[in-house]
């Protein structure tokens, strides 16, 4: 089975009745910072890796599938604390899924849609950049397939 870039969910702890049509979030990844340059013997050199990196960000947008659903989630987030939140990604739905990952202290900034009332064609779509920490706390999931 190959991973299918489209198939995944994003669900923020304590709006998971929420449904958001998520249409791209940074998928979390332990990885180094960079590279340490270390010289060696008769002028050489060799590279070290520097520590790793737990704080991510990565665009996220959002489609406005229900009038004012965006608007309210913010809101909320806003609301219940001060727009920080913990939330998970799914490979797959939250119902069935190959693999989650956790993410913590969370909160996105957007920019300002842009609307366009000759534009009868397209969804209203908020994007912006989600910032997060990744501590590499995934979850094994309860399905070989989420198809």
């Amino acid at each position: 089975m190959k991973a299918i870039s489209s198939d995944f969910a994003f669900e923020i702890a304590g709006f998971e009745g929420t449904y958001l049509l998520v249409k791209q979030a940074p998928w979390p990844e332990l990885t180094p910072q960079g590279e340490i340059e270390v010289p060696t013997v008769l002028g050489g050199m060799a590279y070290q890796p520097q520590q790793v990196k737990f704080a991510g960000q990565g665009p996220i947008s959002i489609m406005e599938t229900r009038a004012g659903s965006v608007n309210q989630l913010l809101v909320g987030l806003i609301t219940k604390n001060q727009g920080v939140f913990d939330a998970k990604i799914y490979e797959g739905t939250p119902m069935k899924y190959i693999k989650a990952k956790s993410i913590r202290d969370c909160f996105i900034q957007l920019d300002a849609p842009d609307r366009d009332w000759e534009n009868r064609s397209q969804v209203l779509t908020f994007s912006g950049t989600l910032f997060f920490h990744y501590f590499g706390d995934d979850m094994a999931g309860n399905s070989t397939d989420y198809r």
